[in-house]
């Protein structure tokens, strides 16, 4: 899809005042535009803002999700629109609210990128009651006794999408997962809130070792660029 150009309703509205009766190209009561186009919402939640351009007829829109805690992305709708051809429009009804332009969003991804940070969980055994043991990670460092003289370290990589036309519907691939979401934007401009996985590198350590574990000593992955928050500037 080609960049749109973001228009203001009242300025449209003030060129064809004239007009007694005009057709809407949206479902939304209140709007006048009569060109196919979509709405520009503007979304809020704990990481910052989101801007999304999203087909729908509602004032306020939520995106949910699960990110260690509940968490909520409010999107209020504003005056600005977009016009967009008739197969675009289908992009924005099928994916309008599960994707949104990384471009657009760059702060917003970056500071994602800063707060996943590297971390390690340590294995845990547990009397299961029945004579046996019970095992599970767990962030929280152990006594001697709950080590299983084992640990990993988290670490996080994330993925874009991008959207295809093919056979009247709008395909979406997903990128692979990466260490930088500047290796992928250009190619997969479009990203998902939780875009993002956890992929683990294990060490097996001496229960007498517990107290001295630090992570920089076990962590072999690589991180993103977080010293130079410009978009483009990463090597590919």
């Amino acid at each position: 899809m080609n960049k749109p150009k973001v228009r203001r309703i009242y300025l449209k509205l003030l060129s064809l005042a004239a007009i007694p009766f005009l057709l809407s190209g949206c479902d939304i009561v209140d709007c006048k535009v009569p060109e196919t186009h979509v709405h520009k919402y503007v979304g809020k939640n704990n990481r910052g803002t989101i801007v999304n351009y999203v087909y729908s007829e509602q004032q306020t829109l939520a995106q949910i999700y699960t990110d260690s805690r509940y968490d909520r992305l409010f999107y209020e709708r504003q005056d600005d629109y977009i016009e967009v051809t008739n197969d675009d429009l289908e992009f924005y009804k099928a994916k309008g609210l599960e994707l949104f332009k990384g471009e657009d969003n760059w702060d917003y991804l970056f500071k994602l990128m800063s707060t996943k940070k590297d971390y390690i969980e340590y294995y845990c055994r547990s009397d299961d009651g029945f004579g046996g043991w019970s095992y599970y990670w767990d962030k929280d460092k152990p006594d001697r006794w709950s080590f299983d003289e084992k640990i990993r370290v988290c670490h996080y990589r994330f993925c874009g999408h991008k959207l295809t036309y093919k056979d009247g519907k709008w395909v979406d691939e997903r990128s692979p997962f990466v260490d930088d979401i500047r290796e992928i934007i250009d190619e997969y401009p479009y990203f998902q809130l939780d875009c993002y996985k956890v992929v683990y590198k294990e060490y097996k350590v001496d229960e007498k070792k517990l107290n001295s574990i630090k992570l920089e000593d076990y962590d072999e992955f690589t991180g993103p660029n977080l010293v130079d928050p410009e978009l483009h500037k990463v090597q590919k």
